[in-house]
């Protein structure tokens, strides 16, 4: 997959997605779901982020005192990883690494974690071999008793076909099904991405590790892409947060939001 198309987006994200009412409402939900995580590994600790984006969550885990070693593909979402800690006063605990996720190795990394974040569908990215490999691999990055936090698109979204359903776009409605590779865009660039449920990704993590919570993320909030509908109406994207706040951990729910996080234990 080429760089180009994130070097391309990494100036305007965080205003696009980052600082948007529907991207924050989404990353408040996770940063939900890491509080207790943190609290439980303690400090000190080490976290790998994969696909870090412009530096959000790895300067959110810098604040709280953890060290971050933050890895991207795209050399201008790493750019501007590296000045968001800057102007934090925590350039000293994140660390950028251009690494595709692909090239994710234990012996590349040259020491283990005790956590791995990756948010927000980076990892689909990935094609299935793809998937599985990185799964085998983060048994050696991730130290017994660590976790694994993976943030990522399933394969139907019940936003995308309440919205796109009515207005007669069933292709857009049911675009994430389907089982193989979808053409995204960003900018003039394309790649694939795939598409994964609850299930499927915790079959492939299961032989290193124990999945122990399933979320969904964005089952009331909305997507990002309906972010001009709720430009305006920050008050109910507030109460949308609260109910998916509320809202059990059942594959079931996760399997149809906008994004489901996985929490993964290393066994042993």
């Amino acid at each position: 997959m080429t760089d180009a198309a994130f070097d391309q987006a990494a100036d305007s994200y965080d205003d696009d997605f980052t600082r948007s009412r529907v991207g924050r409402a989404q990353r408040n939900l996770v940063w939900s779901h890491l509080e207790p995580v943190l609290d439980a590994l303690g400090r000190p600790a080490d976290v790998l982020e994969i696909n870090c984006g412009t530096g959000e969550d790895a300067v959110h885990l810098a604040a709280r005192g953890y060290q971050v070693l933050a890895t991207d593909i795209s050399t201008g979402m790493l750019v501007q990883t590296a000045r968001k800690a800057a102007r934090a006063g925590l350039g000293h605990l994140v660390q950028t690494t251009r690494l595709a996720a692909e090239m994710l190795s234990p012996a590349l990394l040259g020491r283990q974690f005790d956590l791995v974040l990756s948010n927000f569908g980076g990892l689909n990215c990935l094609s299935p071999d793809d998937m599985a490999a990185l799964a085998g691999r983060l048994a050696g990055i991730v130290r017994p008793g660590g976790r694994v936090v993976l943030v990522v698109m399933p394969p139907l979204c019940l936003w995308e076909v309440a919205w796109h359903l009515p207005r007669l776009h069933p292709r857009a409605a049911f675009r994430r099904l389907g089982g193989g590779p979808v053409t995204a865009r960003v900018g003039a660039a394309s790649f694939p991405i795939w598409y994964y449920g609850p299930d499927r990704l915790r079959r492939m993590f299961a032989a290193d590790f124990d999945c122990v919570a399933v979320r969904p993320i964005g089952l009331a909030v909305p997507p990002s892409a309906l972010e001009p509908v709720f430009t305006n109406r920050p008050a109910l994207v507030d109460r949308l947060e609260r109910l998916d706040r509320a809202l059990p951990g059942w594959p079931l729910l996760a399997g149809i939001s906008d994004h489901m996080l996985l929490e993964f234990r290393r066994q042993g």
